[in-house]
């Protein structure tokens, strides 16, 4: 073959590896493990070129493999303005509210209602997921890339984390948390333990097993927790795949386990990936996110907010939302047996972390709703999610559509900031992580005086 054929044939696979590299750095929930694809690319790309040519050929080579991938990636991705929106009010009733409290985002803007103000209460963190305060007030994340759960404690009360303390470190993917009789129990890939800070240091000094018989693996890793207060434990298993029938039973449900221990028992299942759990305050009953499978489309099928009861099945794989049949696995008799979603959501909008609004200063309309993370779309035509929303409640169950809250973080297609999961501080302010901007903001919503 020519040898012109050899240079433009490596060249491209060198332009792929790279493009492969940008893109994956807009998908933070993909595993390491995926980093080996542009790796590969781009070392056939080289070997080629060094095989074939002299290092002229390789210094030409290079820069319009670099062009060629951002050329396209511009494309795929267009870059955003920068430029600061009028500060007017938007159709959903939301205005412009700029970031302040940190220079680690200092040209964002998100929108919130009128009189919010939102600061970066942490910065800096590696793909911040769920959160809990403990009885002290001091916030805790998990950062499951990074094995950790930080503390963060604002001693002098400022609104920012004075500094960053490694609570407990060398966990496998810890992600769920929540505290109880002192205890921080954590959620890791294949197991559940407790956590004690005996001299008050926010460093674990005592580790406890409660359950190691999660489901490992593949397919959905995370693993959310929920304490309801009275000594059990429900934990979130996320599916082994997009839609198929289970080998392990644990897989695509909700467990039930004792906080002092022992196996666990499957309290809900057919939930493909139940990322937020959370406990009503009034009636004590469990509410979930669940993010509905691909490959159906852009609109279909819906993701969902389930409330958990004992014994339910949720219909994944065969049914989803209200009963519907799923196309390829489902039909209309199997779904007339299981529990139908509460509200359903967008497609693809990804609902992660929810909370109940009870608790926070605000107005009447947010503190009686449930708050659902949208931590947004990664494979449809037009982006969605990437946003805040309130459902509202009424007598313990919902009342109504889905409403705005916070949006802002997908700009002209590309998004800067993924929200995961919304808590209400002992403060009155809202609390929320995002995975993409490594930051943890602290919301005050208006009718607050803080």
């Amino acid at each position: 073959m020519p040898r012109s054929f050899h240079f433009i044939l490596f060249t491209l696979i060198l332009a792929v590896g790279v493009f492969a590299g940008v893109g994956l750095e807009r998908f933070p929930f993909l595993s390491p493990f995926w980093w080996l694809g542009p790796i590969l690319l781009l070392s056939i790309g080289l070997s080629g070129l060094l095989k074939h040519f002299s290092s002229y050929y390789l210094f030409l080579a290079l820069p319009l493999a670099a062009f060629l991938a951002f050329a396209v990636g511009n494309r795929v991705w267009p870059p955003s303005s920068g430029s600061t929106p009028p500060r007017t009010e938007t159709a959903d009733g939301l205005v412009p509210v700029p970031l302040g409290g940190n220079d680690s985002l200092p040209r964002h803007v998100l929108y919130a209602p009128a009189g919010t103000r939102i600061t970066v209460f942490a910065a800096g963190l590696q793909k911040p997921r769920l959160l809990r305060f403990n009885s002290q007030g001091v916030l805790f994340v998990s950062l499951p890339g990074a094995g950790r759960v930080l503390a963060l404690p604002d001693n002098d009360g400022d609104g920012r984390a004075d500094r960053s303390v490694v609570f407990a470190d060398g966990l496998n993917r810890p992600h769920g948390l929540d505290f109880y009789l002192g205890a921080l129990f954590v959620a890791e890939t294949g197991k559940v333990v407790s956590l004690r800070d005996l001299d008050g240091d926010l460093r674990a000094d005592q580790k406890h097993v409660v359950s190691s018989d999660l489901p490992a693996g593949g397919g959905h890793w995370t693993r959310s927790l929920l304490a309801d207060g009275h000594g059990s434990l429900y934990v979130s298993v996320g599916s082994d795949c997009n839609a198929c029938l289970e080998e392990d039973p644990r897989r695509a449900t909700v467990l039930k386990i004792r906080a002092a221990g022992g196996r666990g028992r499957i309290f809900a299942f057919g939930l493909r990936n139940s990322v937020g759990l959370a406990l009503d305050p009034v009636s004590g009953e469990i509410w979930a996110s669940d993010n509905g499978r691909d490959l159906l489309g852009d609109d279909l099928p819906p993701d969902e907010i389930n409330l958990l009861r004992d014994g339910g099945d949720y219909g994944w794989p065969y049914c989803y939302g209200r009963r519907v049949p799923d196309p390829e696995l489902g039909s209309r008799l199997r779904c007339r047996q299981t529990q139908p979603s509460e509200v359903d959501l967008p497609a693809h909008s990804a609902p992660l972390g929810i909370t109940f609004g009870n608790g926070l200063k605000a107005e009447p309309w947010i503190r009686r709703s449930l708050l659902v993370a949208y931590h947004g779309s990664w494979n449809r035509t037009v982006p969605t999610g990437y946003k805040v929303v309130s459902i509202p409640f009424r007598q313990g169950r919902p009342a109504g559509p889905p409403r705005n809250l916070l949006r802002g973080w997908l700009v002209n297609g590309r998004a800067w900031g993924r929200p995961v999961a919304p808590l209400v501080g002992p403060d009155g302010a809202l609390y929320l992580s995002d995975d993409l901007a490594g930051v943890i903001y602290r919301i005050v919503m208006p009718g607050s005086q803080s």
